[in-house]
């Protein structure tokens, strides 16, 4: 029978993804073909560079598409350096011989010649397959356990890539990088968008990688625990051999911003536009005002905020806005709320620390309870209030948290001039203005040009 082979090359790692090795196992390959006598059919070479075999949730690309060309009679025949080179799970091994089963299939190793229809060979790959399974699995172990044992003595996991604010070694700062995590965190507890802080970012960097920002770029930045010089793995928490780029409570706060927003707005949407778009609301229906053009053909183009639900509510956005910056801005200067915002920071406990602890607490107490979960003298309903008790003092600790990011926000705009405003981001002058009021529009009063203050009902804010 004339054999008609594929060749398949594979590559574990390749750190610098070279395709050198893979490729050598290509000539190897066809010099063992030619030694056989097989024909190497040039449409089936197949090579998974870089790809794991072992990890069984992994595809191969190379390997799916030799067992399609052998279900389709294209070829008939295999070669790979080594057994270990095509299958590392024995499962792989299993599917291969069912096809080998449906036709006479051979397979040829720089090591050896297996007839995959030979009962004899067939044991023999399913032993070298088993060892080589549990090889795998000893690796796998191994350097998990190496891992642990770096993150116990506070240092980073080796290889991957170099994080952002940090130099190749994860443990140096890259000063310029850092001055932008710590500066994006304090904008977004400040009240600036994601949407805002993401475009401040790509005016001043790209990402560690070269890249653009975009939201789950600059969430996973700040999101990570390295960023307050923690490590977490495996469920447990390690302090870092580095100093932290942002305070603790500054990343709890980020964490529970981030986590308000998956919840309320699961889009983040284009970056504002409008003053009062999303702010402004409509005295009928309670919606919040939209933004749209008016004018006809032979008059100046005018935008106004409008209620696109019940179409009850409009105004004139540049009058609009100019009448609320300046009851916003008399607010902010008024000795006596500059004073009451300073009373309130002195006053606000540092809860972020304290969220962490109370965190780290009941995931210690959650695992000590399961472990006592069967046992006779225990009582579920006391683990099930000892963690809610937890809960609860965390969630309380969250609304206080809450609190002192309106604070933040308006202890920042306080005393500030009409310059120092229109220099602000245009996200985080709505946010300040959705921090002192509601702006309800009411029908109008008159018609014609000018604005009139008696249709805008601003509602202070409490505290």
């Amino acid at each position: 029978m004339t054999v008609t082979a594929a060749i398949y090359c594979r590559l574990s790692w390749a750190p610098d993804g070279s395709l050198e090795n893979v490729d050598r196992q290509e000539l190897d390959a066809r010099a063992l073909a030619q030694r056989n006598g097989w024909r190497v059919s040039e449409n089936h070479i197949y090579k998974d560079n870089s790809v794991s075999a072992w990890q069984r949730n992994r595809k191969r690309r190379g390997w799916d598409a030799m067992l399609e060309a052998i279900k389709n009679n294209q070829v008939n025949g295999i070669i790979v350096y080594h057994g270990d080179r095509l299958v590392r799970q024995p499962w792989d091994l299993e599917l291969l011989l069912r096809l080998a089963d449906e036709r006479r299939l051979q397979l040829a190793s720089v090591s050896g010649v297996r007839d995959l229809n030979s009962p004899d060979d067939r044991f023999v790959l399913r032993i070298e397959a088993a060892q080589a399974c549990k090889a795998s699995d000893d690796t796998s172990r191994r350097v998990k356990h190496a891992w642990e044992r770096r993150a116990e003595k506070g240092l980073p996991a080796g290889g991957g890539r170099r994080p952002f604010g940090f130099e190749a070694d994860k443990v140096t700062h890259r000063p310029d990088e850092a001055v932008l995590v710590e500066e994006a965190a304090e904008r977004l507890v400040a009240g600036q968008t994601i949407a805002g802080v993401v475009a401040w970012l790509n005016e001043r960097s790209t990402t560690s990688m070269g890249n653009r920002w975009d939201p789950r770029a600059m969430q996973n930045v700040l999101l990570a625990p390295r960023v307050v010089g923690l490590i977490q793995r495996q469920g447990q928490t390690y302090e870092g051999a580095w100093a932290p780029i942002i305070s603790v409570e500054l990343w709890e706060e980020v964490k529970a911003l981030f986590a308000r927003n998956a919840k309320l707005f699961p889009y983040q949407g284009r970056a504002r536009r409008y003053l009062l778009t999303g702010v402004a609301e409509c005295y009928n229906c309670g919606s919040t005002l939209s933004s749209k053009p008016t004018g006809g053909r032979n008059r100046k183009t005018s935008r106004i905020y409008y209620c696109r639900q019940c179409k009850r509510a409009g105004r004139n956005t540049e009058h609009l806005d100019e009448y609320v910056v300046t009851q916003v801005l008399a607010v902010l200067n008024r000795p006596r709320f500059k004073e009451r915002l300073a009373e309130a920071a002195n006053a606000d406990p540092k809860v972020g620390k304290e969220i962490a602890q109370l965190e780290r607490r009941r995931e210690a107490a959650k695992k000590q309870l399961e472990q006592l979960v069967d046992h006779p003298d225990i009582d579920p309903a006391l683990i099930a209030k000892s963690l809610a008790a937890f809960s609860a003092k965390i969630d309380d600790l969250r609304s206080q948290q809450s609190l002192s990011t309106r604070h933040r926000l308006l202890l920042r705009a306080a005393g500030m001039d009409r310059a120092g405003w229109d220099a602000l981001p245009l996200d985080l002058r709505a946010e300040v203005i959705r921090a002192l009021f509601r702006v309800v529009v009411l029908p109008a009063t008159w018609r014609g040009p000018g604005f009139d203050p008696d249709s805008v009902k601003l509602i202070r804010v409490p505290g």
